[in-house]
C-alpha cells in the first residue's frame, strides 16, 4: 500500500513538470510572438510575474527552456 502511494506522488510529480516546462515554452513563444525583438532576460521576468509561486521548475530550468525556444 505504501509503495502503491509514493508511486502515485511520484507520478504527479513528474507529470506537474512537465506540465510546467511545456507552460515555460508556450509563454515563451505568446510574448516572442508579440514581441519579436524581447530578449532571454525580459523574457525570464515576465513568466515569473506569470507564474505562481507554487512554481516549482528552478530560474536555471526556466532560462533553459527559454533559450532552447528562442533558436
Amino acid at each position: 500500500m505504501r509503495t502503491a502511494e509514493l508511486r502515485m506522488k511520484e507520478e504527479v510529480a513528474v507529470a506537474r513538470r512537465e506540465e510546467q516546462k511545456n507552460t515555460v515554452k508556450a509563454l515563451t513563444a505568446t510574448i516572442k510572438e508579440m514581441r519579436p525583438e524581447v530578449n532571454e532576460s525580459d523574457l525570464f521576468r515576465q513568466i515569473k510575474k506569470s507564474v505562481s509561486s507554487r512554481f516549482s521548475l528552478s530560474d536555471a530550468e526556466i532560462m533553459d527552456i527559454i533559450r532552447q525556444n528562442l533558436k
